[in-house]
This record gives C-alpha cells, sequence and structure tokens, in this order.
C-alpha cells in the first residue's frame, strides 16, 4: 500500500514470496525468491516489481534503474516508520558504504564485468542516495511526480527503459534542466568533500564560507543545494 501510494497501483495480478537457500533474493514477476524474510530483503524485492519487473533496464549499463531505485524504496519504508531501523541509520549506512569508493560511476561501464554491474558500493548505495540527492535538489512533490510519470509512460510499461528515458521524465516534470547533475552523479566519478568555515561579526551577522573539493579528477565541481541549520542562544 505503502509503495502504491508514492508510484501507481501494483502493476501485476498477484504477488508472493518463494524461500530458497541462494543469498540475497531475485525479484521475479509476482514472485520474488528470498533466502529470508528480513524486512530490508521484502521490501528491497518487492521495489523490483515496479523497478525492474514492470520497467526493466535496456542493458547492464543501466542496471542502476533496476537496483538503486529498489534499494532507495527500501530506505523509503524507514522514513515511514515501517522497519525495524530508522531513515537516519539507513542514509548512514548506505552512505558510509558509498564513500568507500572514490573511483568509479553509478553508471556501469564495463559491462563484461560482473563485479561492475553488480557493485553494491556504486550501484546500489551510491544510486540510493543519488536519488536521494535529487529528490533534495527538485523537491518531494516534482521528484515523486517524475517517478509516476516515468512509470506512465506507455512506451516503457511492461518493457525496458534506458538512462534517457529516466532524465527526460525528470526534466520534462520539473521543468528543469538535469544535464549536469546526471553527469556528475551518475556517469561521473566520486564525490564532494566540503569544508566549512564560519565567523561571528559583531554587527550579529555571521560570515560563512564553503569549499568543495572531489574525490575524482573527473567532476570538476558538483553543483548542489546545501541546507544549513543554525542554533544559537541569545539572552537580554
Amino acid at each position: 500500500e505503502f509503495f502504491d501510494s508514492l508510484l501507481i497501483p501494483y502493476p501485476f495480478e498477484r504477488y508472493g514470496h518463494a524461500q530458497f537457500e541462494w543469498g540475497g533474493g531475485m525479484e521475479n514477476q509476482t514472485m520474488s525468491f528470498m533466502l529470508n524474510f528480513s524486512h530490508s530483503l521484502m521490501a528491497h524485492e518487492l521495489a523490483h516489481q515496479w523497478f525492474g519487473d514492470y520497467i526493466t533496464c535496456a542493458s547492464w549499463h543501466d542496471i542502476w534503474l533496476n537496483e538503486s531505485f529498489a534499494t532507495y524504496f527500501e530506505g523509503l519504508t524507514a522514513e515511514k516508520g515501517l522497519a525495524d531501523y530508522s531513515w537516519e541509520t539507513w542514509k548512514n549506512k548506505n552512505i558510509s558504504e558509498a564513500t568507500l569508493v572514490e573511483i568509479g560511476s553509478v553508471y556501469v561501464i564495463d559491462t563484461t564485468s560482473i563485479a561492475s554491474i553488480f557493485n553494491h558500493k556504486l550501484v546500489y548505495a551510491k544510486g540510493a542516495m543519488v536519488l536521494n540527492t535529487l529528490r533534495g535538489q527538485i523537491g518531494d512533490s516534482l521528484f515523486f511526480e517524475s517517478i509516476r510519470n516515468y512509470l506512465k509512460d506507455e512506451n516503457l510499461a511492461y518493457g525496458y527503459a534506458c538512462t534517457d528515458d529516466l532524465i527526460s521524465h525528470f526534466e520534462n516534470t520539473a521543468n528543469i534542466d538535469l544535464t549536469e547533475f546526471f553527469d556528475d552523479w551518475i556517469y561521473g566519478d566520486g564525490y564532494p568533500v566540503y569544508d566549512i568555515w564560519w565567523s561571528q561579526k559583531t554587527d550579529n551577522t555571521l560570515e560563512i564560507k564553503i569549499n568543495q573539493n572531489q574525490t575524482s579528477e573527473k567532476v570538476e565541481f558538483f553543483e548542489l543545494k546545501i541546507p544549513i541549520i543554525f542554533k544559537g542562544y541569545f539572552s537580554d
């Protein structure tokens, strides 16, 4: 019901689980194979019914359209309070995993390498956090509306999509050029690291300087909105 509310109604007639002895799980239309019935695994494989089974990736290059989305929607169950772990815990876990890799893109370059296709740090963890970053850039309403429009596309439904198909729906829905965002975060390497310096002036103003460094030379600068929270104590 939660995924229905964010996406489009479940696109198949029914859904079930079959337990098997391999590691992890495997999303099959209407019946996911599961090693166990942990919340994370069940949420991840269910999300694949939309991202991977209803619309699958056009090639292994675009596998993030399946795995990043399934990972992120697994996380959204924590944000909703449905999981046995918190939203902050889920985000910190994926950020920690994604930042272990300073070189390499979410978009798979070498499709002859199974390790690259199913690189958990890049395709799963970093891809999921890139989606969260995009959500922060355009806002919740446009983010989820863009995904619904992507899923409603009759040219993609019960078929396949490439990364450009997703980009088009986000750009058309949000009325924004996302070329640089996807070039940096999906096709590009690495991530930004920030140094923040602040100084309080005598006239009760605050000066802030933010420096960004990148872990890879392939991205010169990540253009991002950076939320800053001010906390202070005042006296008469």
